[in-house]
């Protein structure tokens, strides 16, 4: 005689077995040349100092780049910050 313990085991190793199905990743997109060379023009004091700026400058920055109908304004943030810490880390 099984127990509800014991048919429950045994249906959680069937699912187990089945397998989940894979699970959605999102791709990471990597900046474009035109976006780099807006980052550069829009922010080059950041990279002349060798340091980043943050989050309010940036906000600055997507403001002016969505008047000017660039393509920075598209991006986070955090994203912009992260871009210009890598591009001051490879001048090095």
């Amino acid at each position: 005689m099984t127990t509800l313990y014991q048919m429950r085991m045994k249906r959680n190793l069937k699912e187990r077995e089945k397998g989940s199905p894979p699970k959605k990743v999102a791709k990471r997109q990597k900046f474009t040349e035109v976006e780099t060379e807006e980052i550069k023009t829009d922010l080059s004091e950041y990279l002349k100092c060798g340091i980043f700026p943050r989050k309010p400058q940036v906000e600055d920055a997507k403001q002016k780049s969505r008047k000017k109908n660039g393509h920075v304004w598209k991006r986070s943030s955090d994203k912009i910050i992260k871009k210009i810490s890598a591009m001051n880390h490879k001048k090095e």
